[in-house]
C-alpha cells in the first residue's frame, strides 16, 4: 500500500509539470518569453550559486535562477515544511563544501523560467580526500533530498544522466536515507 501511494504521489508530481526542459535554440511558447525576459540562454555558466531550494540555486550575476536537471526536492512554500528546509540545507552544505563555485551546462528553461543546468561542483568528498567534481543533482538523490524527474529525454552530453539518478534514486529509497522515510510514510529514525 505505501508503495502504492508514493508512486501515485512521484506520478501527480510529474503530471504537475507539462516538461522540464525546452531546448536554449527553442523560440516558440513559454520559452520566447522567458528569453524575452531574461535574454539568451548561455550554454554553459560558471560562478558562485546559492541555495534558494533543494533543487533550485541563484547564480551569482545570473537573471534566471538554476534548477537542477532531473530531479525534484521538496518545495519551499508560505509555511516552509521541515522536508523543504532539509533538501535546502543539503544543497546549501554541498555548495558551501565547493565554495559556491558551481560550473552548469545548461539543458533549456523549464515552465517557471529557470535554466535547467546539470551543475557540478569540486570538493573534498568524503572529508579529506582528494578534491573531484561531484554531480550535485545525483549526490541530492544519493542523499535522500531529492527524486528523479522527467528523465525520460538526458542531455545530449550525458546520455546516461537519466540512469544514473535513477540507480542512485532507488539506493537511496532501499536505505530509507535523508528524507525517504517521510516520502514513504514511516517515521523517520533517530
Amino acid at each position: 500500500m505505501k508503495t502504492l501511494a508514493l508512486t501515485l504521489a512521484l506520478a501527480a508530481a510529474a503530471f504537475q509539470a507539462a516538461a522540464q526542459t525546452s531546448g536554449p535554440a527553442s523560440g516558440s511558447g513559454a520559452t520566447a518569453n522567458c528569453a524575452a525576459t531574461l535574454g539568451e540562454l548561455p550554454r554553459t555558466w560558471e560562478g558562485k550559486a546559492y541555495a534558494v531550494s533543494g533543487d533550485t540555486m541563484a547564480g551569482i550575476g545570473l537573471k534566471p535562477r538554476l534548477r537542477l536537471w532531473g530531479i525534484r526536492a521538496p518545495e519551499l512554500g508560505p509555511d516552509l515544511g521541515v522536508p523543504a528546509m532539509r533538501a535546502r540545507a543539503a544543497l546549501e552544505d554541498m555548495l558551501t563544501a565547493g565554495e559556491h563555485r558551481v560550473s552548469c551546462r545548461v539543458a533549456g528553461w523549464d515552465r517557471l523560467c529557470r535554466a535547467v543546468a546539470q551543475c557540478t561542483i569540486t570538493a573534498e568528498w568524503p572529508a579529506g580526500s582528494k578534491a573531484q567534481p561531484h554531480d550535485l543533482a545525483v549526490r541530492l538523490v544519493e542523499d535522500g533530498f531529492a527524486f528523479g524527474f522527467e528523465l525520460g529525454s538526458p542531455p545530449d552530453w550525458d546520455k546516461d544522466a537519466s540512469e544514473k539518478i535513477a540507480h542512485f534514486e532507488a539506493i537511496s529509497r532501499q536505505g530509507r536515507k535523508g528524507l525517504w522515510p517521510d516520502w514513504l510514510g514511516e517515521h523517520a529514525r533517530p
